[in-house]
């Protein structure tokens, strides 16, 4: 049967635009075209067309299915003005040129009430930037959302966005199962964003994690993974309904993409990167690289503080120490099995009598390494004073110079001093620094306890006796507080593979210098942790640095025999006496 010519028209138009379609597209993307999950996360560099793969998947969307009122936004109102929807309207000019001379767009360019309709099929594109509430309040029946540069959004945004998804159900006309989806764009810039938090810390049970050319951590190479059936779904029970429902079994995506993965990017775009590599290293790994960064100018050595964050190395084991508490006093001793000084199953953490240690996932101590015989440590403690909330301390082997453990607690002061006392047993009698600048009590409570290595910080004379008394604790002046913190500045330059522990870490990503170049934690942010391990830092050469030699070990018929020949000599001298 032969076509009539506006059949035969309509049928060119169609190929036409679809070969325009295919040319526009990177090859990453197929999967994210065909998704259908709720969450579809786009990260990545600049340049690697993450915008426009997801303004055109909303253009075929508006023009294909039927029903939709899809909102675009950012952070502010005048980004979204400046960037999605100029970016849609040349999308759609060039990728549906035909349709779009014949008017089928109705565009309405209005400053703050920008919106696009599709008019063949009555579908919408909306606009709005999230800080305008009382518009965001007004607009109804969002079938759909795109989230760009969502790291400047906040948590609650998604949230809000995620309840207005609801009611788009069903098919299509032409038969397509219909589904909501939002879309989110953006560059890694901090390693403490939300976003990491909510899809890459703890991701979904059936999250797909891609990458392109640029390898992402946890993330499976796009061009080697099986894609598995994405529009199969499971049931699930949903608590407000009341009863069970069905969602996709993959219903999050996420997508690592870069410059190089981005074939409509010539070479001299990636000499700008080059350029950037040679002045910012760190934005370079950010914008370039697509990887996680630290913005601003912190303190400690971004580039290092984000590889330890993103290395995220876990506690061997987690608790606090219980302890019998007999007149006033903690009798903690090591039992020894077999030679002095080694004390019996230390990793169970029954090596000291009177002393045990209790496993609890929301314990203040994280343990990161054993005490290892003959290895000397060293315990240095921030006290929670002016601006800070918490207790803390760090334990590192003053051999290796590697974090063993820490705690950070809001524990009363005499209880986070005995929790220190038996790390300090714990830890072969390490020595314990604790500041002092703010109050005294924990060091005044460890001498009590009798605890027999702390930090000596100087020795004066007493004034009756005329003998040096000995002054314990730490005490943060303007001499030692920039020299203990240069000193973990340069740990964190040179060995930051000795830093273990995240809460510390994260510290550091808030760890800036004020206007007057003093180094100290950003408004409504923590340093406990730092100080607590520049502490540390300062005073570990009060401490050996050598292992102990290990003393030979005696067999127990050894030692029954020593005892029984002492036992002899013993009766023998006194019978020389009688």
């Amino acid at each position: 049967m032969a076509l009539t010519a506006e059949k035969e028209a309509r049928l060119v138009e169609l190929l036409r635009q679809e070969k325009r379609i295919k040319a526009t597209r990177n090859e990453i993307y197929q999967i994210f075209r065909s998704f259908a999950g709720r969450y579809a996360v786009l990260i990545g560099g600049s340049g690697s067309g993450k915008s426009y793969e997801v303004a055109d998947k909303i253009i075929d969307r508006i023009v294909s299915e039927d029903g939709h009122r899809i909102l675009c936004c950012r952070a502010e109102q005048k980004q979204v003005a400046n960037s999605q929807f100029p970016l849609i309207e040349r999308r759609i000019k060039y990728r549906y040129a035909d349709s779009y001379a014949r008017g089928e767009w109705r565009i309405n360019r209005s400053n703050g009430n920008e919106k696009i309709t599709y008019l063949p099929a009555g579908n919408q594109i909306l606009f709005s930037g999230l800080d305008n509430v009382e518009k965001l309040k007004s607009i109804f029946d969002i079938t759909g959302a795109w989230v760009e540069e969502a790291d400047q959004a906040q948590e609650s945004d998604l949230a809000e966005i995620d309840r207005r998804l609801r009611g788009y159900e069903g098919t299509n006309k032409s038969g397509a199962e219909k589904y909501m989806q939002i879309c989110m764009s953006f560059n890694p810039v901090s390693v403490l964003s939300w976003l990491k938090k909510r899809f890459f810390d703890n991701p979904d049970r059936g999250q797909i994690m891609l990458h392109g050319l640029i390898p992402f951590s946890d993330c499976a190479d796009y061009r080697t993974y099986a894609c598995p059936d994405l529009h199969h779904k499971v049931k699930t029970w949903d608590e407000l309904r009341g009863r069970m429902i069905e969602i996709y079994e993959h219903n999050t995506l996420v997508l690592h993409s870069t410059y190089l993965d981005n074939k409509f990017v010539g070479d001299q775009y990636g000499q700008v990167f080059i350029k950037l590599k040679e002045t910012d290293e760190d934005e370079y790994d950010v914008y370039a690289l697509g990887l996680w960064g630290i913005t601003g100018g912190i303190f400690f050595n971004a580039k290092n503080v984000n590889a330890r964050i993103l290395s995220n190395t876990q506690p061997i084991k987690q608790g606090y120490f219980d302890y019998t508490y007999e007149g006033e006093k903690i009798p903690g001793k090591f039992e020894y099995e077999g030679y002095e000084g080694e004390p019996k199953s230390t990793a169970s953490g029954s090596g000291l009598e009177h002393i045990r240690w209790i496993d609890d996932e929301s314990g203040p101590i994280k343990i990161y390494e054993e005490p290892v015989w003959g290895h000397p440590y060293v315990g240095g403690g921030d006290t929670a004073g002016d601006g800070s909330d918490f207790n803390a301390g760090a334990f590192t082997d003053n051999f290796s110079e590697i974090d063993a453990a820490t705690i950070r607690t809001q524990l009363d002061e005499d209880e986070y001093a005995r929790q220190m006392y038996c790390l300090g047993l714990y830890y072969n009698n390490a020595l314990l620094a604790i500041e002092t600048n703010f109050s005294t009590h924990p060091n005044k409570e460890l001498e009590r306890l009798g605890y027999t290595n702390l930090y000596v910080r100087e020795k004066t004379p007493d004034t009756f006796a005329g003998q040096p008394t000995k002054r314990y604790g730490f005490l943060t002046t303007k001499l030692t507080r920039p020299l203990a913190l240069g000193m973990l500045r340069t740990v964190m330059r040179e060995h930051p593979e000795r830093v273990k522990d995240l809460d510390t870490l994260h510290e550091m990503t808030t760890f800036t210098k004020n206007e007057r170049g003093k180094p100290e934690a950003a408004a409504g942010a923590h340093d406990d942790c730092i100080i607590a391990r520049a502490i540390n830092c300062y005073v570990s050469d009060q401490q050996r640095r050598s292992i102990e030699k290990k003393p030979e070990k005696i067999s127990l018929i050894r030692a029954h025999k020593d005892k029984i020949a002492k036992k002899s000599i013993a009766e023998a001298r006194r019978s020389v006496f009688r």
